[in-house]
């Protein structure tokens, strides 16, 4: 979760590059029990993402039942009261934003008089842009880093933007490797399992791991343990950061087993791969 200092706000607000559209807090809230929001009145535009479990909504004197798959749009000035389900607490992606062309990136997805909520469906790529926003976001001190944060946010919305149309036409979204992949490379430090992808695909796991294959020729598991075997091999090459914390980054708690994959994929073992990276010459920078 991040709130945009004020003096960062004010520079946002200022800055061509970001003063259209630009985040004011920002947060991810997993299993939230207890989550509760209540505003007669507020300035900014929310943005919610429910990816799994069930929350509810109230605005006047309309109520509605919020479950994993919808997207909730407040406009500013709409007051509002929003929380968790009891049993079932909701699990969320959402964002504060303001600009001069807030409104317009809005009305792009959904009405900007009234409260809504848009059934978008379990969207890969929805919760792997959030997640890229949210790390871009993690240095909130510095204005550069919130420019680049606010750029990515208009794209988060634009992509909103066309998912709702797509499916105001009609068009149903079709399995698609590039998203699972997606989702995939943006959640290596989770404990992913076979369940987990097929639930992203909106397919069982039986007719995902068919799909998958056909695809490229793998099962879904073991590319995604190659995509962690490189990840990998990228933190040794590049960092000092101790073998069980790149096993824990790459979402391999058990650095025996990490170990073991690791010298399947490459030869070597971790340890062993890191030793002769560091026994290798340096590049001759002044050339031949």
């Amino acid at each position: 979760r991040l709130v945009s200092p004020v003096v960062i706000r004010r520079n946002l607000e200022k800055h061509p590059l970001s003063r259209e559209c630009y985040p004011l807090a920002i947060g991810y809230y997993e299993t939230a029990y207890h989550h509760r929001v209540s505003r007669q009145r507020h300035d900014d535009n929310i943005l919610i993402y429910c990816f799994a479990g069930k929350g509810h909504l109230e605005t006047g004197d309309s109520r509605e039942a919020i479950s994993a798959g919808q997207l909730i749009l407040l406009p500013s000035g709409i007051g509002h009261r929003y929380w968790a389900d009891d049993r079932e607490p909701w699990s969320i992606y959402w964002c504060h934003f303001s600009g001069t062309q807030a409104r317009e990136y809005l009305a792009q997805i959904g009405p900007t008089d009234r409260a809504s909520v848009i059934p978008i469906g379990l969207v890969p790529t929805l919760t792997a842009q959030f997640q890229t926003l949210l790390q871009a976001t993690s240095n909130g001190f510095a204005t550069i880093a919130m420019v680049h944060a606010a750029n990515m946010l208009k794209q988060l919305l634009t992509g909103l933007a066309v998912i709702v149309s797509q499916q105001m036409n009609g068009q149903k979204s079709t399995f698609s490797v590039e998203n699972i992949q997606a989702f995939m490379l943006q959640n290596l430090d989770k404990n992913l399992d076979l369940e987990m992808l097929s639930s992203q695909a909106g397919l069982s796991k039986f007719h995902f791991s068919k799909k998958y294959r056909q695809a490229t020729g793998h099962p879904p598991i073991k590319h995604l343990i190659n995509m962690r075997m490189e990840y990998a091999r990228y933190l040794i090459e590049t960092s000092d950061s101790p073998i069980g914390e790149v096993a824990a980054k790459v979402g391999l708690e058990d650095a025996l087993y990490f170990s073991r994959q690791f010298k399947q994929a490459f030869g070597v073992s971790p340890q062993q791969f890191r030793s002769n990276k560091q026994a290798a010459p340096s590049a001759n920078l002044d050339g031949e």
